[in-house]
């Protein structure tokens, strides 16, 4: 059963029909079970057009959520305009 209703973290924005926790549990999930990463106080983004949950930095770039599972089917899912916050660099 999909959850309906899932609020992104530091956003007003909600997702619906989203996997249930039962899919990912034991794994990290942008959804269910975030890492504590290095922007995990950025707002949360999901791209539409790319199928992939983003984290917004304070300089307004998207960057690929570290707990994006496709980021581990291949690394072209990560390639993004960056300023080097993912990396802590800014």
């Amino acid at each position: 059963m999909k959850n309906k209703r899932i609020t992104l973290e530091h956003t007003d924005l909600v997702l619906v029909n989203m996997h249930s926790p039962d899919a990912c549990m034991g794994e990290y999930c942008t959804i269910h079970n975030r890492s504590d990463h290095s922007m995990r106080a950025f707002p949360q983004h999901w791209r539409w057009d790319r199928g992939i949950m983003e984290r917004i930095c304070p300089h307004g770039v998207g960057h690929p959520d570290p707990d994006e599972y496709k980021l581990t089917l291949s690394k072209y899912e990560g390639v993004h305009g960056c300023d080097g916050c993912c990396r802590g660099e800014s």
